[in-house]
């Protein structure tokens, strides 16, 4: 962002060039990194890649998020705004190179009641959540997003393959599994607004001018409400749930295909799993865009197919009608259902970048309201039809009860091979995601160094090997998954960052002491449900364990 001599626009403290002194500008500026931010000089920093921390754990396609790190309030390279045309000179090497002025006092964070909120506000480029203009000046209009475009972005982020163990949290607790379902979506629903709330207000934060707005993800929030402790804590949780929950699905892959090919068997399925998913890290994201709908597709058929298998039994189980109170609750395994049903909504880290990206994010709430109703469809309408079906006799994974099903072996081969396709797809996703956070490609380089692609092919190994580890405990590793990381990055997280920012950066209703309820029956839920279920799911994993 650079200052033209024909003016620009404001924007958060920095300067947009008009279109029109961008040809006389562009002749004088250094190359231009990934991003399109000019790289300007400061010491030997020329020459020096930028210093950055990838700490986006984003899942979406063609979607990924930078937290630019350092201790200046700018990005090391980017250009601040000085008020004139920033001078330049050429070095010893020819190479064209930017004066850094001198750095502009930050302003103090916006508070309630301040008596010049509003200059402030007009000279940073402060807005509220209705502000959609200051939505899109740093974004290019193909990024942005129609509601339909967030609720289907949503949606491939909520429904997934999660559901294969859903009708198993109902064998546990029995129908009241049902309202369950209801509780965890109207609790993780609430957090998502919670998300999109806590993102308008932390553009009161000085902190917001430096980081784009596809770059504020759940790091950018924690570092704003907690500083750089909070940063590396829940980029570091994020990572672990994202890992387990890889895991999870190596395992429901091993399941899917040993079903469909019996020779396979359930060990040489995960490993071939494992190495299609290695390489599928390498295929173009524009393409992967096209094979994401491909995902949600199988989704749908996986999800008829089911039914239409079930539709070949000549009886269902109606587990009440055989074992009375005992198929309504079993209030012992509330918990570990808990943890099953909320393993589904672990989509919460990638929801910043679908709000920032809204055209109108006015729109956000109706948009997840929108979301989370056919999530309850879909999670409870399935959770209770495999009840219904399989009773007391259902599988951690309800693809292994179609594999008895006789007469239904093309119903039992097209749902098996669309989750097969579903998780295939999903998988690489997640290993380049948490590689990425641990092991950023280098900006200006190789993005696949030898060591950096020994390291993919080493976490891609040593996931198959955990999920090898744990191929008959799936409902165990989805429990604690859904218990202890995803409790934390779609429940905790969300109600405490927006508890936090409300006092901090909140207006009078929103920094009251009322509005503060939801967030105290939130936290409460989270903690008690998260430590309730890890310590039994622990319990059963080692109870189970061979030396046991």
């Amino acid at each position: 962002w650079l200052k033209c001599s024909d003016g620009g626009t404001r924007t958060q403290g920095l300067v947009r060039p008009r279109a029109s002194s961008m040809a006389s500008a562009r002749a004088s500026l250094p190359t231009l990194p990934t991003g399109g931010f000019v790289h300007g000089a400061s010491g030997d920093a020329h020459n020096e890649p930028y210093r950055f921390q990838v700490s986006s754990l984003n899942v979406l396609p063609t979607r990924q998020n930078f937290f630019w790190g350092g201790d200046s309030p700018h990005p090391h390279g980017w250009v601040p705004y000085s008020g004139h045309l920033l001078p330049h000179h050429e070095d010893a090497d020819g190479h064209s190179r930017f004066q850094s002025p001198p750095r502009a006092p930050l302003q103090h964070p916006l508070l309630p009641g301040s008596e010049n909120s509003t200059h402030a506000s007009q000279s940073s480029g402060l807005s509220d959540h209705k502000g959609s203009d200051v939505a899109q000046e740093d974004l290019d209009e193909e990024d942005l997003l129609t509601m339909r475009e967030v609720v289907f972005n949503l949606s491939n982020t909520v429904l997934g393959v999660g559901v294969l163990s859903v009708p198993y949290a109902f064998r546990l607790s029995g129908y009241i599994s049902f309202l369950l379902v209801l509780l965890v979506i109207a609790v993780t629903g609430r957090t998502a607004v919670f998300i999109g709330s806590a993102l308008c207000m932390a553009e009161r934060s000085p902190l917001a001018a430096s980081v784009p707005r596809r770059g504020r993800d759940f790091a950018f929030l924690a570092h704003v409400a907690f500083g750089d402790c909070g940063r590396m804590i829940i980029s570091s949780v994020t990572s672990l749930e994202i890992w387990f929950a890889l895991i999870t699905f190596m395992v429901m892959n091993g399941v899917n295909a040993s079903l469909v090919w019996p020779w396979l068997g359930n060990t040489r399925a995960v490993l071939l799993s494992s190495v299609l998913m290695v390489a599928n890290v390498f295929v173009p994201m524009r393409m992967y865009s096209y094979l994401s709908l491909v995902s949600s597709l199988a989704l749908l058929v996986a999800a008829v197919a089911m039914v239409g298998a079930a539709l070949t039994m000549f009886q269902w189980a109606n587990p009440y009608d055989h074992v009375g109170a005992i198929a309504l609750i079993q209030p012992e395994n509330i918990p570990r259902s808990v943890g099953i049903i909320v393993f589904c909504f672990a989509g919460h880290p990638c929801f910043p970048i679908v709000h920032e990206c809204m055209r109108d994010r006015s729109r956000w709430v109706p948009s997840v309201a929108l979301t989370f109703f056919v999530a309850f469809l879909y999670y409870g309408g399935l959770g209770v039809f495999g009840f219904v079906v399989f009773g007391l006799d259902l599988d951690a994974s309800v693809t292994q009860n179609l594999a008895h099903l006789e007469g239904a072996l093309f119903w039992r081969n097209i749902s098996a091979i669309a989750f097969l396709v579903k998780i295939q797809l999903t998988a690489p996703l997640l290993l380049n995601a948490i590689l990425v956070s641990c092991w950023p490609p280098q900006v200006g380089g190789v993005e696949w160094p030898s060591p950096r692609l020994a390291a993919l092919v080493m976490l891609a190994g040593l996931t198959a090997l955990m999920a090898v580890a744990f191929a008959d405990d799936v409902a165990a590793v989805a429990s604690l998954t859904g218990s202890l990381f995803t409790m934390m990055t779609s429940v905790i997280f969300p109600a405490l960052v927006h508890l936090r920012l409300a006092k901090t950066f909140g207006n009078t209703a929103e920094s009251s002491t009322t509005a503060f309820l939801p967030h105290i029956l939130i936290l409460v839920f989270g903690v008690v449900m998260a430590t309730s279920g890890t310590v039994l799911t622990v319990k059963d994993m080692w109870d189970s364990s061979p030396d046991q």
